[in-house]
């Protein structure tokens, strides 16, 4: 059976991760086919942080309405925990539409938002479905806060880089 290939695109803010996963997208689709590819797009696209992948083919993306900035947003470490919470929700909805018809390309946006709560458990069995696997997360020092949430985030990531094949930094 042939092993499927993952890679994780890491790096601080606006260094140009969502830019690159959206060029890969394209050529992917051009080499593979569209239908071959489905992307999930977890940016809250919030305050110039997180922006949506911009593609020009016709790939299966998945988007789920709601997302939030934790960080951002949040006045207070409670409000923070509740967006984490329901981000934790809408992304796992999509990860599972995505197990129910997988492609053989998986792409994923601002995968660190789903990362937020250190579970890796279902990311895992998702990533297995793929002959290729490529997501871009946040991994810098520029996003903070008093409430932990940074810290859950950087052990998530760098837990989830001990798992992949390739780690390309910006």
């Amino acid at each position: 059976m042939l092993k499927s290939f993952k890679v994780l695109i890491v790096g601080d803010v606006r260094r140009g991760k969502t830019t690159l996963t959206s060029r890969l997208v394209d050529v992917l689709a051009r080499l593979c086919g569209e239908d071959k590819i489905t992307v999930l797009d977890f940016a809250p696209d919030y305050g110039g942080v997180g922006s949506r992948v911009r593609i020009c083919s016709r790939v299966r993306v998945l988007r789920p309405e709601g997302l939030r900035a934790p960080r951002l947003m949040a006045r207070n470490c409670s409000e923070l925990w509740e967006y984490v919470r329901i981000n934790r929700s809408l992304t796992e909805d999509a990860l599972r539409e995505y197990m129910s018809n997988p492609t053989p390309v998986l792409v994923i946006n601002d995968l660190s938002i789903h990362l937020h709560t250190g579970d890796l458990n279902l990311l895992l069995k998702v990533m297995e479905l793929p002959l290729l696997f490529i997501a871009n997360s946040y991994y810098g020092d520029t996003l903070r806060d008093d409430c932990g949430l940074s810290v859950i985030e950087r052990r998530a990531v760098e837990e989830l880089m001990s798992k992949v094949d390739y780690i390309w930094r910006l």
